[in-house]
């Protein structure tokens, strides 16, 4: 009688022998594991299962033996991958999960998060972090699935609100694409037609996703009734899984990279959203591969095509210096690797896709005048504010300081013929974009002369670099209590006047009768009071070093005055007086009291304040054209001139390594600890 297949027997049923190589046995092929190939092979002998094997190759068959060790190669391959899904699965099984709000534990992640986010997310809840700003500098949107985005989508009355305050918000400040173009497919949608392909859909969402970006917590309440953090959460795992189904990365089509590039750019204002330091060159490389590093008119394209690709390509050129900027590195993109000019000074009528010529650039403002300041800047900060090595490897020249500054002044009188003598004060806009740009151009003076910690114990101490620190904080507060341009400083708003405002308590620290008129004081307690209501900047690290600087200028100030010293509830107080005296009186920025007296210095203080020895640096101005109630930074600059004798004749005057001061150690390291960027911020307004 013969034994069943599966009956148990001491003995195999067959004597084991090798068999050729390559060749699998049949269960072990269908179970798709891995085979040891001998007659019977381990797997069907361990279960008691009858081995066999296919027929021997044919005659031509055989022909193809050669190819056995690449099939055994790729059998041995599944095998190793059926192991590490079976041990995947085991750790998945052990990962604790939270069930409350999904949020995977920090730390570094491998592999693609996307299956977390489909598992823990829906359109309506507060899903997790983004994929790409959990993964860090892994890279994101590597596995799974994307979303069906038809839920994501909210409802055609709110995509007309959202649609109106992009144009009215976004637009005006990053000039992307082609509004009318752009129009015709988010008024189908809002008609009800649905969004036919991919592309399309992925900067639909990228305008949900930047409008959200723009909009304050309140306005989001008011104008969606949904929290701010729930709609950012939804409309980003919109873009991130619309870029996914377009196939973003083997993606050649323009409208894929304006979303992500639209994306990139407002996600630095999202705490939650990607890692654009990591995503830049993704970025970067598409456009290369795409063409739009060279310029489309040299290469025979359309006329409004090559405006489109223009625009982009300028977006993505400044994020790059910014993003540079904010992580203390070198721009990735080098000048000899792209021939695309700057954008034509035109308004979105004016183009046409079907033109056959580029209409003549305009002299006054379009709706171009703000982007093209921001490309112009970029471009000229390329120049002086990174590294001779960066320079060298451009064939930018290598300047010094002195060369620097003129060449600042230079670039400014450039951009006030070119653009801000169009601008009307009337115009909000206007005054939001003539404020930015000279707080811009002072705040570059201020990279160049900054103090630098390899300088120390001997550093240059320039008394007109503190009176640049004031009027960098004095503008920029002023700027952000212009209530009609609040709207556009979203895209600035991860800056904070760290240096400036370390610098200027310094100064007050060490030479108080610097500011015999107050004005360092008000401009300090100014961006001071402003910043100490945002609990983030709080809860900063620097904030405080910088509550200690101000903590011992204030102790200087009362002691020089001969007044006892303020106790600390008293100095609370005296802070909420200020605060309260700045909000109740629009005036209050014009004239303020003198509260130094220089008389009043004890003994004490004297060889400390006159250690401090100064090498003057003309950083002033030229007082430029005003436009609007925000005065540019020349024009209070040059209002405050040091003595006569004090200032150099010329920018050529300006001194090389500064005199040797002795300042406190210690006030000189809380200054270190606040002046030196952290990765991630942003040192001057672009």
């Amino acid at each position: 009688m013969v034994e069943s297949a599966y009956t148990v027997s001491p003995k195999p049923l067959m004597p084991r022998r090798v068999v050729a190589s390559g060749r699998s046995c049949l269960e072990c092929r269908r179970r798709k594991i891995k085979c040891d190939r001998s007659l019977p092979c381990a797997y069907c002998t361990r279960t008691r299962i009858e081995c066999t094997y296919p027929p021997k190759p044919t005659d031509r068959e055989a022909v193809s033996t050669d190819h056995d060790p690449l099939l055994a190669r790729v059998e041995r391959l599944e095998g190793i991958l059926q192991s590490l899904q079976s041990d995947l699965a085991q750790v998945r099984h052990r990962l604790p999960i939270t069930s409350d709000n999904c949020q995977e534990q920090e730390g570094d992640h491998v592999g693609s998060t996307v299956e977390h986010d489909l598992r823990c997310s829906s359109p309506a809840s507060h899903p997790p972090l983004s994929f790409a700003g959990r993964l860090g500098h892994s890279f994101p949107f590597q596995l799974g699935p994307s979303l069906p985005l038809g839920p994501f989508h909210p409802s055609p009355p709110v995509i007309s609100t959202i649609w109106q305050t992009y144009l009215d918000v976004v637009d005006p400040v990053l000039k992307i694409f082609h509004v009318p173009t752009v129009q015709r497919h988010v008024f189908s949608l809002i008609r009800g037609q649905p969004i036919r392909d991919a592309r399309t859909e992925c900067l639909i969402f990228a305008i949900y996703y930047s409008t959200v970006v723009a909009m304050s917590a309140a306005e989001c309440q008011s104008e969606f009734h949904e929290e701010r953090t729930t709609l950012l959460s939804r409309y980003r795992m919109g873009v991130e899984h619309a870029l996914l189904k377009a196939n973003f990365l083997n993606s050649v089509d323009m409208m894929v990279l304006q979303a992500f590039s639209l994306y990139l750019i407002c996600g630095r204002r999202d705490e939650n959203g990607p890692d654009v330091c990591a995503l830049i060159g993704v970025a970067i490389g598409t456009a290369m591969k795409i063409g739009l590093h060279s310029d489309g008119a040299a290469t025979g394209l359309r006329p409004f095509k090559v405006e489109m690709r223009r625009r982009l390509w300028w977006q993505i050129c400044t994020l790059d210096v910014r993003t540079a900027e904010d992580h203390g590195v070198e721009p990735s993109i080098m000048e000899s690797a792209f021939t695309t000019e700057l954008p034509s000074n035109v308004n979105d009528a004016s183009l046409d896709p079907n033109m056959s010529e580029l209409p003549q650039a305009q002299l006054g403002r379009t709706e171009m005048l703000f982007s093209l300041v921001r490309f112009e800047v970029s471009r000229f900060a390329r120049r002086v504010v990174f590294s001779d090595r960066f320079c060298s490897s451009n064939s930018y020249p290598i300047l010094n300081e002195a060369q620097k500054c003129t060449a600042i002044d230079q670039f400014r009188e450039h951009i006030e013929q070119q653009y801000l003598a169009y601008c009307d004060k009337g115009v909000p806009l206007d005054c939001v974009t003539a404020a930015i740009t000279r707080l811009i151009l002072v705040k570059l003076k201020l990279a160049v002369f900054k103090p630098r910690r390899d300088r120390k114990p001997v550093v240059p101490v320039r008394s007109n670099y503190g009176r640049v620190c004031e009027d960098v904080l004095h503008h920029a507060f002023r700027l952000r209590q212009y209530e009609r341009g609040t709207r556009w400083l979203w895209l600035f708003q991860t800056y904070v006047e760290w240096d400036a405002l370390a610098y200027l308590l310094l100064e007050l620290c060490l030479a108080p009768s610097w500011d015999p008129s107050g004005t360092a004081w008000k401009a300090a307690d100014e961006v001071y009071h402003h910043w100490n209501n945002d609990p983030d900047i709080r809860h900063d690290r620097r904030w405080r070093h910088i509550e200690e600087l101000r903590a011992q200028a204030l102790t200087v100030r009362e002691r020089m005055q001969g007044t006892p010293p303020i106790s600390s509830s008293s100095r609370e107080q005296s802070d909420l007086d200020h605060t309260k005296a700045v909000a109740e009186d629009p005036a209050h920025n014009n004239d303020i009291p003198q509260e130094s007296n220089t008389s009043k210095i004890t003994e004490e203080y004297l060889p400390f304040v006159s250690a401090i020895q100064r090498a003057e640096c003309n950083l002033s101005t030229e007082q430029a054209s005003p436009t609007c109630g925000l005065t540019s930074v020349a024009t209070e600059a040059t209002a405050r001139p040091l003595a006569p004798s004090a200032i150099p004749s010329s920018a050529a005057d300006l001194p090389g390594g500064g005199t040797a001061c002795e300042w406190s150690t210690g006030l000189f390291e809380q200054y270190w600890q606040v002046a030196e960027p952290e990765q991630g911020d942003s040192r001057w307004w672009l």
